[in-house]
């Protein structure tokens, strides 16, 4: 929880309570996701402020001369409350065109200007933005999703080699509690599929089990070959995109060899968006990927929300009390923030 941000926090959250937010979203889900936030605002505030505190907190820069990048930004939150905290250029970036769109639409609404706003992912950004050098890179809830970790930060090298990155996910490897929740999130994605009234902040649209989507793929390309190895190729492929499937079913046909299965047996991605299910890495591989690509990785604990009333924020604060003793192994969320080591 934030300390420096302590006045902007309150200050935004009155703003956003005294502005008409309600359904002005063309978007269904757009604007569902945006009422969750402003519900929750106290909280998420409390959020995006520990997440500015780490990038001033890595470099030498005052906020007033920081260009930031909100990446995968949703509703934009995050980076209109940067820009409404003083940081000097915000860029709101967004793969999904009607969140971009709603994000734009929000900034409008609260009469906070930002820099520049871009549609698509990381290589998107690059060419985007040839004649500005970003400072700091900042999401939540983004990096367990990202396909290829390894050309996010190839790329992210390019634009920038001493940028620096702060990335929140609940994704926590070291909560076994959390991480039993969401292995069967992934189970169930992987083989029954979901519909948006799972869960508030599922979606728009339903989809099929990923395997019976990537079985679909394999069988546009392996159109003679029996079921059985339809569904071995299946199996094999989870984690894989559609153009990585292909791939491996090119091999296929030039060696006759199957692909690897996955070694994490619960890892899965939508076959067609690449988007991970809630990607659960280990600390070591996260520490072993920013390391490759010139980073030092710092990990901390986040917090429940405290916000609540009655015997919610009872507990809350009881669990948040564990987190402050034995750290990520109660946290909801971790921490990511990745400076380059030669700083």
């Amino acid at each position: 929880m934030s300390y420096r941000f302590h006045q902007e926090i309150e200050s935004f959250s009155l703003l956003l309570s005294q502005n008409d937010l309600s359904s002005h979203l063309s978007n269904n889900y757009c604007d569902k996701y945006l009422q969750h936030l402003i519900h929750n605002r106290h909280y998420y505030l409390d959020i995006y402020a520990l997440v500015f505190e780490k990038v001033l907190l890595n470099s030498n820069l005052n906020k007033e001369n920081m260009t930031i990048i909100d990446y995968g930004a949703g509703n934009g939150l995050m980076g209109l409350f940067a820009k409404y905290c003083g940081f000097g250029k915000v860029i709101i970036n967004e793969i999904d065109k009607a969140f971009l769109m709603a994000s734009q639409t929000l900034a409008k609404k609260l009469n906070i200007s930002i820099d520049k706003f871009i549609e698509g992912d990381i290589s998107n950004i690059k060419r985007e933005i040839a004649d500005i050098k970003p400072d700091a890179i900042i999401a939540t809830d983004v990096i367990e999703h990202i396909y290829c970790l390894d050309d996010f930060f190839s790329t992210l090298k390019s634009i920038n080699p001493n940028i620096i990155s702060v990335f929140t996910t609940g994704s926590n490897p070291e909560n076994y509690f959390k991480v039993k929740q969401l292995r069967k999130l992934q189970f169930s994605d992987e083989l029954k599929g979901g519909v948006p009234d799972d869960f508030i902040l599922f979606g728009q649209e339903p989809h099929k089990a990923y395997i019976e989507i990537r079985k679909d793929i394999i069988r546009e390309q392996l159109k003679n070959e029996s079921n059985d190895l339809i569904n071995q190729f299946a199996s094999k492929t989870r984690g894989l995109q559609k153009n990585d499937i292909h791939s491996a079913i090119e091999m296929y046909h030039k060696t006759g060899q199957m692909p690897k299965a996955p070694a994490d047996p619960f890892n899965t991605c939508h076959p067609k968006t690449g988007s991970w299910t809630e990607r659960i890495l280990s600390l070591n591989e996260y520490n072993r990927i920013y390391q490759s690509y010139g980073y030092g990785l710092t990990v901390n604990a986040g917090f429940y929300n405290e916000h609540k009333k009655g015997l919610k924020k009872i507990m809350f604060q009881g669990i948040n009390l564990m987190v402050s003793i034995f750290g990520m192994r109660f946290a909801p969320f971790i921490i990511l923030s990745g400076k380059p080591v030669s700083r």
